[in-house]
């Protein structure tokens, strides 16, 4: 988007509306302008708003007080305290996802979507790089095809082989399109470009940053090379992303906890965020918790999520329902003390009873989706 109607002045009071359209009534002078601004391409279609509250009703479509090229600038008259339910329409269509609920004097900016549905996914992408190879999907949200002058933060996750609906991996799947839809429905999240990275092949060698004496492996730099300097830049060329590493974040569990989190403390310049699901922080004899404790905080400051189940016994010795809970533990100490400020730059939670499986990783993964891209709504600003 180029141009914003809020750098321009708002219609001055008395209200845009000053008599209620469908019964001519004339609106009491005690009302504060209540103020939406839509973009939505103006070669798709005339946008107009219906609501719950006069002016607006759910019948009739309110036209916006100003628009200038793809920008929509509607303003309803409230009183103090009052709420207003309203959804964006085009012609007879409604807008894709969940009303919208406003307090009198809000200012809003929506981007809506009418045409895109679920998710899309574009698969079996690869890039090279030194000779070696990874093959990575692009999931797009509903809007990129509608919206072409938005641009969306990235999440690269691990383990691509194993993130969608029709997954075929044998140690289960996230279902994270049909999350991801779900919230995007709800606008609990802002849209995102999320990129499954694919680990099945030598997954503990590419995952793990270091050796492992019992394991092996030692292969995550490469790894990292490859999704910083190889995939990273193939994405920003071919979409619409925002760039920086506020915009950017990296979601794993397990093995795949453990490489986000160590991609986000080694390259803070690339990944701003990072959420670790029961990573696998006994890797290399609890190399992280070590290496954080011995390493510079990082800069700029990245932001953790980290979790764990935890099994109900304390003397249960089955590593699969304890989960790491321990290790996380000792993770999240290490972080405190290197400076983090947990509850702000750290959040770890635990999931008594959950154990160690993709199906509990899928029960969860709405969370820190909401913690590393939580949808604030753009508030317009008068001048």
């Amino acid at each position: 988007m180029t141009k914003s109607l809020a750098e321009s002045p708002f219609p001055t009071s008395p209200s845009t509306f000053p008599q209620d359209r469908r019964s001519g009534v004339q609106l009491r002078a005690d009302t504060i302008d209540t103020w939406i601004e839509v973009h939505y391409p103006a070669a798709l279609g005339a946008i107009g708003l219906r609501g719950s509250h006069a002016p607006l009703s759910w019948d009739e479509t309110a036209s916006p007080v100003r628009s200038d090229g793809d920008d929509h600038l509607f303003c309803v008259p409230l009183r103090e305290g009052e709420l207003l339910e309203l959804k964006v329409v085009r012609g007879e269509e409604w807008a894709i996802g969940r009303n919208y609920v406003v307090h009198a004097g809000d200012h809003l900016r929506l981007e809506p979507c009418f045409d895109g549905g679920s998710p899309s996914l574009e698969r079996g992408l690869v890039v090279e790089r030194d000779g070696r190879r990874v093959t990575f999907d692009v999931l797009l949200p509903p809007s990129y095809r509608e919206q072409p002058d938005k641009r969306y933060s990235v999440l690269y996750v691990l383990d691509g082989q194993s993130l969608w609906t029709d997954s075929q991996d044998p140690f289960g799947t996230w279902d994270l399109d049909a999350t991801l839809g779900f919230l995007y429905e709800l606008g609990a999240i802002d849209e995102l470009i999320v990129v499954g990275i694919h680990t099945a092949r030598d997954r503990l060698a590419v995952l793990s940053p270091v050796r492992d004496p019992h394991h092996g492996g030692d292969a995550g730099g490469e790894l990292l090379g490859l999704v910083t300097e190889g995939v990273r830049p193939h994405v920003d060329a071919h979409y619409r992303t925002r760039t920086g590493p506020a915009a950017t974040g990296i979601l794993g569990s397990s093995m795949g906890g453990l490489f986000a989190f160590y991609a986000a403390w080694t390259r803070p310049d690339v990944f701003g965020k990072a959420a670790c699901l029961s990573s696998s922080f006994w890797w290399g004899d609890r190399w992280a918790a070590k290496h954080v404790s011995s390493s510079p905080l990082p800069s700029p400051k990245p932001f953790f999520y980290l979790d764990s189940g935890a099994s109900p016994s304390p003397l249960e010795e089955d590593a699969r329902l304890l989960d790491g809970f321990h290790h996380t533990r000792s993770m999240l100490r290490a972080l405190e003390r290197a400076g983090l400020d947990v509850g702000s730059d750290v959040h770890r939670l635990v999931f008594p009873g959950q154990r160690h499986h993709a199906a509990a990783w899928a029960s969860r993964v709405a969370l820190p989706l909401q913690l590393l891209f939580p949808h604030v709504t753009q508030p317009l600003v008068p001048r």
